[in-house]
């Protein structure tokens, strides 16, 4: 079943209701879900995958600031049992710590530096990140949390040399929940989200996130977590 077949089910179930259009994720009355992607789409050939995603993710980011961190803390160590600094050593370090910080920091401004996939089925979800080399898994899901995602951005305007920050909120989070483990999953507008599902829980505002995805995307997920019976549509029956 196609994300597009996903919608339009959706639609037959609340007719009456507001349900993403799985193309340009635009709310839409779920009578005219089918002439909308047929008007404005040409069909829904554009819809996103029903079980991959693809997006950039944060995780590999946190990874290389940590190695940043942990190599300062090998040439404190080494330095203080040798009593002399090693000049390469601590120019390495503060190198890699200088790389991690500055890399950390465009990831976390939305650089798309690290790609990442998200797959979501009836094995459960599985992140992979850091270039293919980590992955988190979580082999069922018992909840679905959804909140605001937020930063932290410079107070002062360009040339101000205040180093303030002031939150600034990026969209929403739904986070996928396996006891203790999750996968933080980020989008920059969360559509009808709240006006559709039932079923989710809320959630504080959030700024460690895992991976971000387009709006086509976010809808797919949404769909795909209706299907396996993660999310209840308002007013509906679940299927």
């Amino acid at each position: 079943m196609t994300t597009g077949d996903r919608a339009r089910r959706l639609a037959a179930a609340r007719p009456d209701g507001p349900v993403p259009c799985p193309v340009c994720a635009e709310g839409v009355n779920g009578a005219n879900l089918d002439r909308h992607l047929t008007k404005v789409h040409g069909g829904d050939d554009a819809a996103a995958g029903t079980t991959s995603w693809r997006g950039p993710e944060r995780v590999g980011s946190r990874w290389l600031l940590a190695l940043g961190v942990l190599a300062v803390v090998v040439c404190a160590v080494v330095w203080g049992t040798s009593g002399e600094p090693d000049d390469r050593l601590v120019l390495g370090t503060v190198g890699l710590l200088a790389v991690a910080l500055v890399v950390w920091g465009a990831v976390g401004w939305g650089a798309p530096l690290f790609p990442g996939r998200l797959r979501v089925d009836e094995r459960g979800a599985l992140l992979r990140h850091t270039y293919g080399l980590g992955r988190r898994r979580l082999a069922s899901l018992d909840r679905v949390v959804l909140g605001g995602a937020w930063e932290g951005r410079p107070a002062g305007g360009a040339g101000s040399e205040t180093y303030e920050t002031v939150d600034v909120r990026v969209g929403v989070y739904l986070q996928l929940c396996s006891g203790r483990r999750r996968i933080t999953v980020h989008c920059r507008t969360g559509g009808v989200f709240r006006r559709t599902w039932t079923g989710w829980e809320q959630g504080a505002r959030r700024r460690s996130l895992d991976i971000t995805l387009d709006r086509a995307e976010f809808v797919a997920l949404q769909l795909a977590l209706w299907e396996l019976g993660h999310l209840t549509p308002a007013g509906g029956d679940g299927q």
